[in-house]
């Protein structure tokens, strides 16, 4: 009889390998023209990308300058802010900065790093467990019946069948706690918040 795992196994969908693609010929002259411009367009899309990309970091990082500066004298976290600038036909120049409690994944040496810095609060540990395919391939017939202290299974493999995932990542609300760790500067630059433009835009005067 097979067992539940070998009953999934067989319920999964199937991989192939692809065939090489069937080509149909387009009998219009319009076609080769729209193709030709459609690839124009995306390489523009591309370039015009990662300029937009160079000139974002640029006003991220001079979004993240001023926005310290305020974290720092207000003593708090100031939230979403609006840069501006006005030129001399009163034409504004403005976007929002967006700071949020979301950080980029962190390695155990990082978090070890930031836990030695900054004390164990500002990380969090998060372990996940599975089973090892390969050992409910050997015990499923077993595992299907449900797990229990069976003395059909060798010591030396139960502790392979179930497996543990630690992730970590810096702890939710450390970016309304950054001054009470240090200097806020130094503080986001360890634990990297991720940031946000939002409403770049013109407003003519």
């Amino acid at each position: 009889m097979s067992n539940l795992f070998t009953k999934a196994k067989k319920s999964a969908p199937k991989k192939t390998k692809s065939d090489e693609k069937v080509r149909i010929s387009i009998d219009d002259s319009s076609f080769f023209d729209k193709v030709e411009k459609l690839e124009s367009l995306q390489d523009s899309i591309k370039r015009d990308k990662a300029k937009a990309d160079m000139i974002s970091d640029e006003l991220k990082e001079l979004g993240k300058s001023k926005w310290i500066e305020l974290y720092t004298d207000c003593g708090k976290n100031p939230g979403s802010v609006i840069l501006e600038n006005v030129n001399d036909l009163d034409d504004v120049a403005q976007f929002m900065f967006i700071p949020t409690d979301k950080y980029i994944t962190i390695t155990e040496e990082r978090a070890d790093e930031l836990i030695e810095s900054y004390g164990d609060e500002i990380v969090t540990e998060e372990t996940t467990f599975s089973f090892d395919s390969k050992m409910i391939e050997k015990y499923g017939e077993i595992l299907s019946k449900l797990i229990m202290d069976s003395d059909e299974i060798s010591d030396k493999d139960k502790d392979k069948i179930i497996t543990a995932t630690t992730k970590y990542s810096v702890a939710k609300g450390t970016i309304d706690r950054m001054d009470k760790y240090g200097d806020v500067s130094e503080v986001m630059e360890s634990i990297k918040p991720v940031i946000s433009l939002k409403n770049v835009e013109i407003i003519k005067g």
